[in-house]
């Protein structure tokens, strides 16, 4: 794995909760309105193992809809797929052969599972790669399907894996240390190691060590050893230089903040020019401690067999905090016939920021266009509708479009503002009534009086208006890019999710 593709793909790992959810048939309930719950398996596509060797299996099981899921069941293979003898499949502990009770999960919640794997016998050339299926239901109702390759290998390699960290509840200003074990599973040395930690929602990592540099572009930072990790070893840090992480004293609550842990083999020339570019650098220099050795031949190439199981995400929980926001209104200024644009949004009071958008909780605002007015270009934050579960997916002439849900996608800073760029033409009508915004400004809100503003148009005389037109994308979606997807697949899995049920009395 290339360094620069595990940076993007951390950064994107909590996006992709948010993407992949619609499509999926449900069966219909009778109610007037139904918010099903949804239960998304995020597993490995492919696993590799060393025939007669054991390989843990880890994935993640996430409730995907702002409404509690009731007895959630976990399966293994089916009737149709069931799972062959000869990949020696333990079941998480718990759990039977094939089934595993997973109970309640909340709005958000995410569950981690591991099985093991142990093929006993070598593949034969002609053996074809056998799969796992994996299901998910909720209330005996369908939810969820995955099924995961296992592919068996005789000649190994290097196969890192990161133990997984207990999630912390931090208040405001408050730290701790974050215990970190590194295992080489597979059978071959890795020749030096790169330890990733990225927090890319607020969380500070405190990695004041000389061996350890912030990515600039990413965040996140990377701390380099220059040891080789034999197969069969683990590396922990010692207790007098661990990583700790801090909430900052003016982090928005509440909300969960996602951490992630790496850990990569690294080339020689890496070391090379990691090692020249801190020449000089200040603070001690972050060491491992050794848990276990076994030696094994040392590879040239840090390529490994599982890259999926080579981080682990924990969250830190920060309660509750105040975000008051007011809504900003703008107006079309210009004469008839004119195209001009208005900047309408938000402005966060403070003293916190605002909670970065989660599944759970997601700011939008809600904009009434004014009447007189012919929309030609909207913000691609903005979507036709009303509200987060009333999105117009119809609506194909921006000309039709009455009201639009904008999204905020990333934490508006104390102070800060977030705005959304909208381009329309005056037209010639005996009324232009006024439109408005109005913010959903969540939990953090506690003042509701401020969270509506007017959405004008203003003639003018010879005027040319003000404004200017919308060029490319937005510089803060660009930005929270991660947070952008996620915003994106959560309006798309409520209008997947949320419809209405027409019963039909026999």
């Amino acid at each position: 794995m290339r360094l620069r593709a595990l940076f993007s793909r951390l950064a994107l790992t909590t996006a992709a909760s948010g993407l992949a959810v619609t499509g999926l048939s449900l069966p219909a309930q009778a109610a007037e309105e139904v918010e099903v719950p949804y239960i998304g398996i995020f597993s490995p596509e492919t696993v590799t193992v060393i025939n007669g060797q054991s390989k843990t299996v880890k994935f993640d099981l996430y409730n995907l809809s702002d409404v509690s899921a009731k007895n959630v069941v976990l399966t293994f293979g089916s009737a149709a797929k069931p799972i062959s003898a000869d990949l020696g499949f333990t079941a998480p502990t718990g759990c039977d052969a094939t089934t595993c009770t997973i109970g309640d999960l909340a709005p958000g919640q995410r569950r981690s599972i591991k099985f093991t794997i142990k093929p006993a016998a070598a593949a034969g050339a002609a053996d074809p790669a056998k799969s796992i299926a994996l299901s998910t239901t909720v209330g005996e109702l369908p939810s969820d399907e995955t099924s995961i390759t296992v592919v068996r290998t005789d000649k190994g390699g290097i196969d890192l894996e990161v133990e997984d960290v207990a999630d912390l509840k931090l208040a405001q200003g408050e730290s701790a240390d974050v215990p970190v074990l590194v295992r080489n599973t597979g059978n071959k040395d890795v020749a030096a190691l790169g330890l990733v930690v990225m927090a890319p929602y607020g969380v500070t990592p405190l990695l004041n060590y000389r061996n350890c540099e912030q990515d600039a572009e990413i965040g996140g930072f990377i701390c380099v050893f220059n040891e080789p990790l034999a197969g069969g070893g683990a590396f922990t840090l010692p207790d007098n230089m661990p990583l700790r992480v801090k909430v900052p004293s003016d982090a928005a609550g509440p909300f969960e903040y996602p951490v992630y842990i790496a850990a990569i083999g690294l080339t020689d020339k890496y070391v090379f020019d990691f090692t020249k570019r801190t020449a000089g650098a200040a603070g001690k220099e972050l060491s491992l401690e050794a848990v276990s050795s076994v030696s094994a031949e040392e590879p040239e190439v840090a390529e490994d067999l599982n890259e999926d199981d080579n981080f682990t995400i924990f969250s830190v929980t920060v309660p509750k905090s105040t975000a008051e926001t007011a809504a900003v209104g703008g107006s079309f200024t210009g004469e008839i016939g004119e195209e001009r644009t208005a900047e309408v949004g938000l402005r966060n009071l403070g003293p916190s920021g605002t909670v970065p958008p989660s599944i759970a909780s997601l700011q939008y605002a809600h904009i009434k266009l004014p009447t007189g007015i012919e929309l030609m270009k909207i913000d691609e934050r903005c979507l036709p509708g009303t509200s987060l579960t009333e999105i117009d997916e119809s609506v194909t002439d921006l000309a039709q479009v009455t009201d639009l849900v904008c999204l905020v996608v990333e934490s508006v800073p104390n102070k800060g503002r977030y705005m959304f760029s909208l381009s329309a033409e005056i037209l010639d009508v005996a009324e232009h009534k006024a439109g408005s915004v109005s913010i959903n400004g969540g939990v953090q809100d506690k003042k509701k009086d401020n969270n509506k503003a007017a959405l004008t148009v203003k003639l003018t005389s010879g005027g040319t208006g003000g404004g200017l037109p919308i060029t490319g994308a937005p510089a803060g979606l660009i930005a929270g890019s991660g947070a952008a997807l996620l915003a994106a697949g959560f309006i798309a899995f409520r209008a997947a999710r949320r419809r209405r049920i027409i019963t039909v009395a026999e």
